[in-house]
C-alpha cells in the first residue's frame, strides 16, 4: 500500500493522476464548489468554509511540481491586483505541510493555502493534472481553467466581468 501512495504522489507531482482514483461525474458546465471539503490550513487560520459566497479564485498545485512553481506568480499578481476589489485568492496543495510551507517561504506567497492531504478535493473534482485554476463565483459556480496562456487570460477576464457589475 505505502509503494501504491508514493506512486500515486509521483504522478500527481506533475502532469496526469491515474484517472481510476477520481470521480469524473462532474460536468464542467454547472460545477457547485462544495466549501465543506475537508481542507488543513497551512499559513491560515481561516477555514475554506469561510470563502463560500465570495469571488474566489484557487490554485489547485503540488509544490515540487516545476509547472506549478512557474505558475504561481501569475497567481500572486492576480491576486494583488484584484484583492482591494473583492477577490479571495488561495491555493490548494498537495504534500506534506513541511513541503507547503517550504514553498510559500521560497516563493513569498501571501494568499492562503491549504493541504488538501486525503485528496478529497482533487477527487471530488476530478483533477487529472496540475496546475488547475478555479473561479468560484459568490453562488457557488465554477469554472476551471488549465495552466495555459489563453486560459489564464480568459480567466481574468471572467474576473474583470464580474467585478464591473
Amino acid at each position: 500500500m505505502p509503494l501504491l501512495l508514493a506512486f500515486f504522489l509521483l504522478l500527481i507531482s506533475c502532469g496526469e493522476v491515474p484517472t481510476e482514483e477520481i470521480d469524473n461525474n462532474i460536468d464542467s458546465n454547472d460545477v457547485i464548489m462544495d466549501f465543506n471539503i475537508p481542507l488543513i490550513g497551512i499559513n491560515s487560520d481561516k477555514q475554506f468554509s469561510e470563502f463560500n459566497n465570495k469571488l474566489l479564485m484557487i490554485y489547485y498545485m503540488d509544490p515540487f511540481c516545476p509547472h506549478c512553481q512557474k505558475g504561481y506568480g501569475s497567481v500572486q499578481q492576480i491576486a494583488d491586483k484584484y484583492r482591494s476589489r473583492g477577490l479571495a485568492s488561495i491555493a490548494i496543495a498537495v504534500r506534506s505541510e513541511s513541503d507547503i510551507l517550504e514553498f510559500i517561504e521560497e516563493y513569498e506567497a501571501s494568499i492562503p493555502f491549504f493541504q488538501d492531504s486525503e485528496y478529497a478535493f482533487m477527487k471530488k473534482y476530478g483533477i487529472e493534472y496540475v496546475p488547475m485554476r478555479y473561479l468560484v463565483f459568490p453562488n457557488g459556480k465554477t469554472i476551471s481553467y488549465e495552466n495555459s496562456e489563453r486560459d489564464i487570460k480568459k480567466m481574468v477576464s471572467d474576473i474583470e466581468k464580474f467585478l464591473s457589475k
